[in-house]
């Protein structure tokens, strides 16, 4: 009996964990949970019964020890928000009371003024008992969940459903520290592009060569893209003709017969192709070694021997040049 007892008990929580969170209020796209143990916040979309069930995304963020918890729907939002402590929010969404989705704070309505300590504590309890997020994540919750979306804050150590990225941390001397890195704005400095001078080592050429870096990823310049595959047995065409190319698209690219579009910008005139892109379409390996400081590409040519070719960074003892240069690709 008592076996019989477990079994019925052991369906009934079986069957609770996978019940729908919450069945679909029309107007009202998604459904959002805060787990204040993990700093967590997950949105979830409906599945085809029309319930939340879909984890859609996950963002990492900052709670404080005076978040509340429970059930609550979102009502005001503001651009800029001023909060406790002399600061200010971006994309400021009223949770409950004085409890708000927001950005990291601002000394002042300015996006050149962001307490980037603070920024670099999102993923941890920092906050006065507001949700901080970054501007990209909580600009999303904005744009995207109208006023009276459900949100459900909660303390729990199960794993969330979706691994949220984590954001990337500022280096306190970096130049480009007052902005969020992931703030849309075309004044941000984070969003403009930078041409990094990078060595090229292998055992057929040692030169130095031009790569553009954006938004976390590098793009090297047509020819050095040639010349650096080329060494590792990838016969790669890409247009020299840059005069025909726009300031930045997608391109064709030929590798064994096949055509491929692959981001690009011109920079001065000469175009800059992804090399995460290129990397995927010749399954050229990218590996990022910080430790020494250097980029390895790896590749098994037709005899399957595994050729690799490093690439390390001219160290000028400017940060900016460091910081880029060990962005995650």
């Amino acid at each position: 009996m008592q076996k019989k007892f477990l079994g019925i008990l052991i369906v009934i929580v079986s069957f609770t964990w996978i019940m729908p969170l919450y069945a679909k209020d029309e107007g009202y796209p998604y459904y959002i949970t805060v787990n204040l143990t993990q700093n967590i916040v997950t949105v979830y979309n409906t599945d085809e019964a029309g319930n939340y069930t879909v984890a859609e995304r996950a963002f990492y963020c900052s709670v404080g020890e005076e978040t509340p918890i429970g059930t609550f729907r979102t009502s005001d939002k503001y651009v800029w928000r001023p909060l406790f402590g002399d600061v200010y929010g971006q994309y400021a969404t009223r949770i409950t009371g004085h409890i708000l989705f927001h950005s990291v704070p601002y000394l002042q309505q300015d996006k050149g003024t962001l307490e980037y300590e603070e920024y670099n504590k999102l993923g941890e309890t920092a906050s006065m008992g507001c949700i901080r997020l970054t501007v990209e994540d909580v600009k999303w919750i904005y744009d995207n969940c109208p006023s009276g979306t459900t949100v459900k804050i909660y303390k729990s150590d199960e794993q969330e459903p979706i691994a949220p990225p984590k954001p990337q941390k500022i280096d306190l001397d970096d130049p480009r520290r007052d902005w969020d890195p992931t703030d849309p704005d075309e004044a941000n400095p984070w969003k403009k592009g930078e041409v990094v001078a990078l060595n090229m080592v292998s055992n057929k050429a040692n030169r130095k060569i031009n790569a553009y870096y954006r938004d976390g990823s590098y793009a090297l310049q047509a020819e050095d893209a040639q010349l650096i595959l080329g060494h590792l047995g990838i016969t790669l065409v890409l247009p020299h003709n840059n005069e025909a190319l726009q300031q930045e698209g997608q391109s064709e690219v030929f590798f064994q017969g096949k055509k491929y579009q692959v981001p690009y910008i011109k920079h001065e005139g000469k175009a800059f192709f992804s090399l995460r892109e290129l990397g995927e379409i010749t399954e050229a390996e990218i590996i990022w070694d910080e430790s020494i400081g250097q980029i390895i590409l790896e590749y098994y040519g037709a005899w399957g021997k595994n050729l690799f070719r490093l690439f390390s960074w001219k160290d000028d003892s400017n940060a900016l040049t460091k910081t880029l240069a060990f962005a995650t690709e």
